[in-house]
């Protein structure tokens, strides 16, 4: 079930990124449908961190899209991070300044593909 979901967020959020925005888990249910079942906040995690398994090192994480329009998975950036191997700031207000880096890098990314 975690797969399928990751895969309909994958394709939800490279869109997002060609659009220029970020965007929340609630968006995400209501753009995708029976797609995304509903989650808890763990699953939610789950299936973000498998959105990024396949994302290269030299990108920016395409979950930081949903982590930067969503205050609930803001802090989960870390543990999404954390199980890719990824470091992330432990201070709030440093996290808030790397996910609006890596959102910058993703939509200069996404842009024109």
């Amino acid at each position: 079930m975690l797969k399928k979901a990751a895969a309909a967020v994958r394709g939800a959020l490279k869109k997002t990124a060609r659009e220029q925005t970020t965007s929340s888990w609630e968006r995400l249910e209501r753009q995708l449908g029976s797609a995304l079942p509903h989650m808890h906040l763990n699953d939610r995690i789950q299936v973000l961190t498998l959105v990024d398994k396949t994302t290269p090192s030299d990108q920016a994480l395409l979950s930081c899209l949903v982590a930067a329009g969503d205050p609930e998975l803001t802090t989960a950036y870390r543990t999404i991070a954390d199980q890719l191997g990824l470091d992330a700031p432990a201070d709030d207000e440093d996290l808030r300044d790397v996910l609006e880096a890596d959102v910058d890098q993703i939509h200069a990314y996404w842009r024109h593909r």
